[in-house]
């Protein structure tokens, strides 16, 4: 039985089209112990001072990396240790591109982007307002005294406009980027204005009822002395 089973399989294996058995180009071959392996997301450490970013990606012996910077986006794809990651982050804000550098060395590959401008630091480094377990805060590049410091003076600027009468949402080009996309702005000024111009509107309707009211005052005294 056993010598006929052998023989029923060879017969078989011969009339197979030839190479049936061989793997395809770009595929792992039968029984060659390869494994299609899919992109994972690196580990992302982020710092921040008001005027720059400073991003880490802690991948060791980086090969074949493509690194795209864009104005509110970055794009990275390389491989470590045979191993594919990929990530593309699109960031809270603008940065500068001209004055951006990355760098790759044996440990990481590093990232030092200007900001557009000098501002409170952001709240978060994506526009998603989502928690991603590889996003990382790098205390190590996090200036909290700085940080701190253009807090406080936006508070000071804003409240100065304020007390002077003007707009500190409105004005220069600046303002307004830094109000867009969970920027700091007092997110109740909108509700005071409105406020106050209700109240401008009940003042413009009492002043006319106290001359009215200090006119009837006139004709009753008027009245009284000549009686």
């Amino acid at each position: 039985c056993i010598v006929a089973l052998l023989a029923s399989c060879a017969v078989g294996l011969a009339l197979l089209p030839r190479g049936a058995l061989a793997a395809k180009p770009g595929q792992p071959g039968v029984g060659d112990g390869a494994e299609e392996k899919t992109a994972k997301t690196p580990v992302v450490k982020w710092g921040q001072k008001p005027d720059r970013l400073y991003l880490t990606i802690p991948l060791p012996d980086v090969t074949e990396p493509e690194i795209k910077l864009q104005e509110r986006s970055i794009t990275f794809k390389g491989r470590s240790k045979g191993q594919e990651y990929e990530v593309k982050m699109k960031l809270l804000r603008g940065i500068n591109l001209t004055a951006s550098t990355h760098a790759v060395n044996q440990w990481s590959i590093s990232f030092d982007l200007p900001k557009l401008r000098k501002e409170p630091c952001w709240k978060r480094l994506l526009k998603s307002k989502k928690t991603y377990p590889w996003l990382k805060k790098d205390h190590d590049r996090w200036y909290t005294q700085e940080c701190q410091n253009a807090k406080e003076l936006w508070r000071e600027t804003y409240f100065t406009k304020k007390m002077q009468g003007e707009d500190p949402s409105s004005g220069s080009e600046d303002e307004g980027e830094t109000k867009d996309d969970g920027a700091p702005p007092d997110p109740k000024a909108k509700e005071r204005k409105r406020w106050e111009g209700t109240l401008e509107e009940y003042r413009k309707r009492a002043v006319p009822r106290r001359k009215e009211q200090a006119k009837a005052r006139r004709r009753r005294s008027v009245g009284k002395s000549e009686l």
